[in-house]
């Protein structure tokens, strides 16, 4: 199981994982050094964590990160990855007002990042393996209208990642691949 550590939902799932039994664990963390506190988490009998860095925003994190998990710790398959780390514009704005600087991070983490870190962990993931994006309602077209909140970089870039995971599971029979909408 390989999980992006945030503070909520994905230490939430961090909690819920780690606490079973005989369960091999790893967070994605943008600063390891920051992230100790995770070791004192209540473990299930023989269930171990293992942390590594993921920066949603580096393109280079999650091959380095599985090149540690092979080397260093022995890993050879993944069972499940939730792809959890994301962005959301404290100040949203509408389209007509939203910087295309706050377009690109939002695109960057919440969108292209979660295929960077498919495309790094596809060679653990056998059959039956899940890959899980935690997406958002902001992203879906059709309900627009019941959502009229101003977060239009949010919105599209979760959009985005539902396409490539919807892709994704279209095109690897054998892996289960969805988004889920934690709201």
């Amino acid at each position: 199981m390989m999980l992006t550590y945030s503070p909520g939902i994905g230490k939430g799932l961090l909690e819920i994982y780690l606490a079973r039994p005989c369960h091999t664990v790893i967070a994605a963390v943008r600063d390891p050094t920051g992230a100790s506190s995770l070791n004192t988490l209540p473990k299930g009998k023989d269930s171990i964590l293992i942390i590594v860095k993921i920066d949603s925003s580096s393109e280079t994190d999650p091959a380095a990160a599985i090149t540690t998990l092979k080397t260093q710790h022995s890993i050879t398959n993944l069972d499940i990855v939730i792809a959890n780390a994301g962005i959301a514009d404290p100040n949203p704005s509408p389209v007509s007002t939203v910087s295309l600087a706050r377009v690109h991070a939002h695109w960057q983490v919440n969108g292209l990042a979660p295929v960077i870190l498919f495309q790094a962990v596809f060679p653990l993931l056998g059959k039956g393996a899940k890959f899980v994006y935690t997406s958002s309602a902001l992203a879906t077209i059709t309900g627009m209208e019941l959502r009229p909140f101003s977060m239009s970089a949010y919105g599209a870039s979760k959009a985005f990642g539902n396409y490539f995971i919807r892709k994704i599971h279209f095109e690897n029979e054998g892996l289960v691949a969805f988004a889920m909408d934690p709201g």
